[in-house]
């Protein structure tokens, strides 16, 4: 009898962790970005600094992760 509670015990385990998990897995994906850099970029501004940082390697989506922003040689910005 009490192998039979410990089977069904690790059952509803596993069975929890895979739903927790793949509730997580979906939010994961959605947070991906690639890896390429913007060769329109030239500089990146990342507040509160005003600096311009120069020579990097940041696109949309990675610049916004970080809470930055990527302009053009003109200064007009590249990511809205």
């Amino acid at each position: 009898m009490a192998t039979a509670s410990k089977i069904g015990f690790l059952t509803l385990l596993v069975v929890w962790g895979i739903l927790v998990l793949g509730s997580n897995m979906d939010q994961a994906e959605a947070q991906a970005c690639p890896r390429n850099c913007d060769p329109d970029a030239d500089y990146m501004i990342c507040p509160p600094d005003t600096t311009q940082i120069r020579e990097i390697c940041q696109n949309c989506c990675t610049a916004k992760a970080r809470g930055c922003q990527l302009y053009r040689n003109d200064g007009s910005p590249i990511c809205n």
